[in-house]
């Protein structure tokens, strides 16, 4: 199968679904826009590795997210607790995230030089999923969405260190990391959940 015709479409995906997941205060659509980040992921991860392989990622960041988004279920998360504050902040986030996307498509290029045996499209994905995941990571405090952030950085990495490595051991290992950032995140977010209700 070649994908190679949708590489640049996946790479703007990933950066439309890690936006989605900065901006997001309902559960459902950030769990939603993670599984989808991972069809993304899988597409610019399937340029440099067989099928076989990229796909070891398409599994994994479903069932994380599948993990994460039964640890929310049975909590009435509220995202951010007043709404003028949340219309603020997500003109913030998505100036930030026009930002990252300006710097990402400054940077492909140079990337490049030091990345060689990657595309421009996948350089510019992982850049985007790297810079909009530490955005992430900056403006929260709240144990699920600092994971989120996480797994959307580690996404940007497993892009970028498709093009170097294909030892399935590697990809074992990194779908293993991300399977536990997912279960860590569920675990402390029953965990807050159970401390609230008491």
């Amino acid at each position: 199968m070649n994908l190679t015709a949708i590489a640049p479409l996946a790479s703007a995906w990933v950066g439309v679904t890690a936006l989605i997941l900065l901006v997001s205060r309902d559960w459902r659509v950030s769990m939603s826009a993670l599984g989808a980040q991972y069809v993304g992921v899988f597409i610019l991860v399937s340029l440099a590795w067989p099928i076989e392989y990229a796909v070891v990622k398409l599994v994994t960041g479903w069932i994380s997210a599948a993990v994460i988004g039964m640890g929310l279920v049975d909590q009435a998360l509220a995202w951010e607790d007043e709404l003028g504050r949340w219309l603020s902040g997500v003109l913030f986030r998505v100036f930030l995230a026009g930002f990252i996307g300006f710097v990402a498509f400054v940077l492909t290029p140079g990337v490049g030089r030091w990345v060689l045996r990657a595309s421009e499209v996948q350089i510019m994905g992982g850049l985007l999923l790297i810079g909009l995941g530490l955005v992430h990571l900056g403006l929260t405090a709240q144990p699920i969405r600092v994971v989120l952030g996480l797994l959307t950085v580690l996404s940007g990495f497993e892009i970028f260190y498709a093009t170097m490595e294909t030892s399935l051991l590697v990809n074992a290992m990194l779908a293993v990391v991300t399977l536990g950032l997912a279960l860590t995140g569920a675990y402390f977010n029953i965990v807050a959940g159970t401390e609230r209700e008491r």
